[in-house]
């Protein structure tokens, strides 16, 4: 689960301070849907090398995480997902204000070439 994530970020953040900058990535978790896409979208996050899921049938939950490099196939599955109620947007494995308002957006910017 993402909090099990960021409780092991937080260990080793404890363990090992680091004076730079971790690198930004941007989770996306979704669950079942009954939606025309999903199948599609599910298909997208296990090409992901951080692709996880938790549970089974309609009560399974998928997670996959991105990074800059991959802002494009970020964008293909956020497209897809978005507008699911219960998607979220994570930000460095952390649950933070704004994440589909704010902190996806700046993941564009690596979008421009």
């Amino acid at each position: 689960m993402p909090d099990e994530e960021a409780q092991k970020e937080k260990l080793e953040e404890i363990l090992h301070p680091d004076d730079q900058a971790k690198a930004f990535k941007i989770t996306l978790v979704f669950p079942h849907h009954t939606g025309p896409d999903y199948e599609k979208a599910v298909g997208l996050a296990r090409r992901s090398p951080t692709y996880k899921a938790e549970g089974e049938g309609e009560f399974v939950t998928h997670q996959a995480t991105y990074t800059p490099d991959e802002v494009e196939e970020l964008f293909e599955l956020f497209n897809l997902v978005h507008h699911w109620p219960e998607t979220e947007v994570l930000v460095n494995h952390k649950r933070l204000p704004y994440g589909h308002q704010l902190w996806l957006p700046l993941m564009w910017f690596y979008r421009i070439r």
